[in-house]
């Protein structure tokens, strides 16, 4: 057994196992390989995110990965919530973008991954009729879902919403520049308000990460001191 950070074993049968959409973020199904998801886990590592939504997942490869990096912390009362209109898609765009391959309950993301919090609806329902009103603050939001610029443009200004100034988001499909697919567009419109600060992983069909600007007033961790280095 070689050393290693990663267990590759795990990572098949959890993570990427029956998961043909994988490969969008770089990965491939059943196998060790990763791509973008190691952004994605380590996202929800770092920031120690205890509220975690994944709006629209072909196979649950971003919510798995959100879900396990919680576990991994041992956070109490975290929650990862995965919203899909699903069956509410219309069929034109199901043509266009495919059926989300995670629906089953004895498919590996329902078994391995029991308590991600699922939301049948489309976006802008669950938004209206639960995040808002639940009044849910979301640490780390990936937003996946309808890929035209106009639906990816909503989430972005509904969900966007509920992110505090230390959180973090991430869009999929930066670069698939595939019409109708307006997901570039929209990160690029971010990039520009100064608001923000944007990073985009030309990976597969691209992931960018975007947050706010920090404060210059933000608390940062006290340091040991450096007397004496060079």
């Amino acid at each position: 057994m070689t050393d290693s950070l990663l267990n590759s074993d795990f990572i098949t049968s959890h993570v990427t196992g029956g998961d043909p959409w994988c490969v969008s973020h770089g990965a491939e199904e059943d196998t060790p390989e990763l791509g973008a998801g190691i952004l994605y886990y380590a996202l929800a590592y770092a920031h120690r995110a205890r509220t975690c939504v994944c709006l629209g997942s072909g196979g649950g490869y971003v919510p798995r990965l959100m879900r396990q990096a919680q576990r991994d912390l041992h956070l109490e009362d975290s929650r990862t919530f995965l919203v899909d209109g699903a069956g509410q898609v219309t069929e034109p765009d199901r043509e266009i973008w495919g059926s989300p391959t995670w629906l089953a309950e004895d498919g590996p993301f329902r078994m391995n991954y029991p308590e991600i919090e699922l939301r049948l609806q489309l976006t802008a329902d669950a938004f209206h009729e639960f995040f808002e009103p639940n009044q849910v603050k979301i640490d780390y939001l990936h937003i996946d879902a309808d890929h035209h610029y106009e639906g990816a443009k909503l989430d972005w200004d509904l969900y966007s919403t509920l992110v505090g100034p230390e959180g973090v988001i991430t869009l999929h499909d930066t670069v698939n520049f595939r019409k109708p697919c307006g997901v570039p567009q929209l990160v690029e419109e971010i990039s520009r308000d100064d608001r923000y600060e944007v990073v985009n992983f030309p990976i597969s069909f691209g992931t960018a990460i975007v947050r706010k600007h920090a404060s210059p007033s933000a608390p940062r961790p006290d340091l040991p001191s450096l007397t004496g280095r060079r």
